[in-house]
């Protein structure tokens, strides 16, 4: 299907120079988010109204803006709920755990990122084959440090991009990660912000 592949091509694209996703946890962070040179950036709290001021700006700088649908307050998690989502609050994208809402995402046009916990073997496989069937425009592992070798291995078994959420605190967990076929991370440490910064 080509509109997916271009989909997927814009997320590889957004991250290819600019690995890091910049996770908004706090609204207090936005104004350091803002400044930031990232090409995207995850919502990872906040509710109905919290989230459409924030998409608002996070667009209006020119960023790829991705709402981690399960977290926010206030939204439907339905249907209707991403449609809200997509439509008046005009996210580029979701994020969530939950097959059902990666689809009803790509039947609004939107981008859509699984989360997948990699807690243990079963887990895994579970969540290969559920992503398999759903196709969503990348994957976001958790915890992205603990083995690269399950990024590596789902990396191969798909082709779909890996992005790498949690547990990532320097320059040299960022490396690891992307050593092993992830295409980007995601982090609210700002930190790792700020190192993209000054690349």
């Amino acid at each position: 299907e080509m509109g997916h592949t271009n989909e997927m091509e814009t997320i590889r694209y957004a991250l290819k120079n600019k690995p890091i996703i910049t996770s908004l946890v706090d609204d207090n962070d936005l104004g350091q988010l803002l400044e930031t040179s990232s090409n995207l950036a995850f919502i990872l709290s906040g509710d109905i109204f919290s989230v459409e001021k924030a998409v608002a700006k996070i667009k209006a700088v020119g960023k790829l803006v991705f709402v981690h649908f399960d977290l926010i307050a206030g939204i439907g998690k339905d249907q209707m709920g991403v449609r809200y989502l997509a439509d008046k609050i005009g996210a580029d994208g979701l994020v969530t755990t939950r097959s059902n809402i990666i689809l009803a995402g790509k039947r609004q046009k939107m981008l859509t990122v699984q989360r997948l916990f990699a807690l243990d073997s079963v887990s895994i496989d579970n969540g290969i084959r559920v992503i398999k069937s759903t196709q969503p425009d990348a994957i976001e592992v958790l915890p992205g440090m603990i083995i690269p070798r399950i990024i590596h291995r789902i990396h191969k078994e798909l082709d779909i991009p890996v992005i790498a959420g949690g547990l990532i605190t320097d320059v040299h967990d960022l490396e690891a990660v992307l050593a092993c076929g992830a295409i980007g991370i995601s982090t609210s440490s700002k930190k790792l912000w700020q190192w993209q910064d000054s690349e």
